[in-house]
Protein backbone atom coordinates (compact mmCIF):
# COMPACT_ATOMS: atom_id res chain seq x y z
CA UNK A 1 0.00 0.00 0.00
CA UNK A 2 1.11 3.49 -0.95
CA UNK A 3 1.03 6.24 1.81
CA UNK A 4 -1.52 7.92 0.09
CA UNK A 5 -4.19 4.53 0.15
CA UNK A 6 -3.82 4.80 4.03
CA UNK A 7 -4.31 8.30 4.42
CA UNK A 8 -8.11 9.05 5.47
CA UNK A 9 -7.91 12.24 3.63
CA UNK A 10 -7.39 10.91 0.47
CA UNK A 11 -9.13 8.47 -2.02
CA UNK A 12 -8.47 6.54 -5.52
CA UNK A 13 -9.59 8.24 -8.44
CA UNK A 14 -9.07 7.48 -12.65
CA UNK A 15 -6.34 8.21 -13.70
CA UNK A 16 -7.09 11.38 -15.97
CA UNK A 17 -5.99 9.68 -19.17
CA UNK A 18 -8.06 6.66 -18.59
CA UNK A 19 -11.17 5.53 -20.07
CA UNK A 20 -14.08 2.77 -18.70
CA UNK A 21 -16.71 0.93 -19.63
CA UNK A 22 -18.79 -1.22 -17.25
CA UNK A 23 -20.45 -3.70 -19.56
CA UNK A 24 -22.82 -5.57 -17.00
CA UNK A 25 -20.62 -6.82 -14.07
CA UNK A 26 -17.68 -6.63 -16.30
CA UNK A 27 -15.51 -3.31 -16.36
CA UNK A 28 -12.91 -2.33 -19.39
CA UNK A 29 -10.45 -0.48 -18.48
CA UNK A 30 -8.35 1.43 -21.64
CA UNK A 31 -5.16 3.80 -20.64
CA UNK A 32 -4.16 5.45 -23.91
CA UNK A 33 -1.24 6.33 -23.14
CA UNK A 34 0.38 3.10 -22.07
CA UNK A 35 -1.69 1.15 -25.19
CA UNK A 36 -3.48 -0.74 -22.42
CA UNK A 37 -6.96 -2.98 -21.90
CA UNK A 38 -7.30 -4.34 -18.91
CA UNK A 39 -10.80 -6.20 -18.27
CA UNK A 40 -12.14 -6.63 -14.50
CA UNK A 41 -14.35 -9.53 -13.08
CA UNK A 42 -17.19 -8.42 -10.86
CA UNK A 43 -15.49 -8.09 -7.38
CA UNK A 44 -13.06 -5.36 -9.80
CA UNK A 45 -15.96 -3.90 -11.20
CA UNK A 46 -17.41 -3.30 -8.02
CA UNK A 47 -13.93 -1.68 -6.64
CA UNK A 48 -13.58 0.36 -10.12
CA UNK A 49 -17.31 1.83 -10.04
CA UNK A 50 -16.08 3.10 -6.33
CA UNK A 51 -12.86 4.79 -7.62
CA UNK A 52 -14.65 6.46 -10.35
CA UNK A 53 -17.09 7.96 -7.99
CA UNK A 54 -13.81 9.40 -6.72
CA UNK A 55 -14.23 9.60 -2.56
CA UNK A 56 -14.00 6.57 -0.69
CA UNK A 57 -10.41 5.03 0.86
CA UNK A 58 -10.00 1.54 0.50
CA UNK A 59 -11.33 0.75 3.77
CA UNK A 60 -15.03 1.96 2.31
CA UNK A 61 -14.76 -0.08 -0.75
CA UNK A 62 -13.22 -3.18 0.90
CA UNK A 63 -16.37 -3.00 3.34
CA UNK A 64 -18.89 -2.44 0.08
CA UNK A 65 -16.69 -5.60 -1.42
CA UNK A 66 -17.61 -7.61 2.14
CA UNK A 67 -20.87 -7.00 2.38
CA UNK A 68 -21.89 -7.08 -1.28
CA UNK A 69 -19.80 -10.88 -1.73
CA UNK A 70 -20.13 -12.38 1.93
CA UNK A 71 -16.73 -12.31 2.63
CA UNK A 72 -14.75 -10.86 5.92
CA UNK A 73 -13.62 -7.39 6.33
CA UNK A 74 -10.22 -7.86 6.73
CA UNK A 75 -9.77 -10.55 3.63
CA UNK A 76 -11.42 -8.12 1.26
CA UNK A 77 -9.20 -5.41 2.76
CA UNK A 78 -5.95 -7.12 1.83
CA UNK A 79 -7.57 -7.92 -1.58
CA UNK A 80 -8.98 -4.71 -1.93
CA UNK A 81 -5.47 -2.88 -1.18
CA UNK A 82 -3.57 -5.33 -3.89
CA UNK A 83 -6.11 -4.54 -6.51
CA UNK A 84 -5.78 -0.15 -5.62
CA UNK A 85 -2.11 -0.88 -6.02
CA UNK A 86 -2.01 -3.04 -9.38
CA UNK A 87 -4.31 -0.47 -10.65
CA UNK A 88 -2.06 2.20 -9.37
CA UNK A 89 1.45 0.94 -11.02
CA UNK A 90 0.01 0.17 -13.90
CA UNK A 91 -1.17 3.62 -14.00
CA UNK A 92 -4.89 3.35 -13.99
CA UNK A 93 -5.50 5.38 -10.96
CA UNK A 94 -4.35 8.34 -8.69
CA UNK A 95 -4.95 9.43 -5.29
CA UNK A 96 -6.75 12.76 -4.99
CA UNK A 97 -8.42 15.05 -1.61
CA UNK A 98 -11.14 12.78 -0.59
CA UNK A 99 -14.34 15.15 -0.46
CA UNK A 100 -15.80 15.84 3.27
CA UNK A 101 -18.12 13.28 4.17
CA UNK A 102 -21.68 14.42 3.82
Amino acid sequence: MTPDSRSPTRAPAPARAVASRVLGDTALLLHPRADEVKLCNETGTLVWQMVCEGRHGVDAIAQAVAARFETDVETARVDVAEFIGELEREGFLEWRDAPPAP
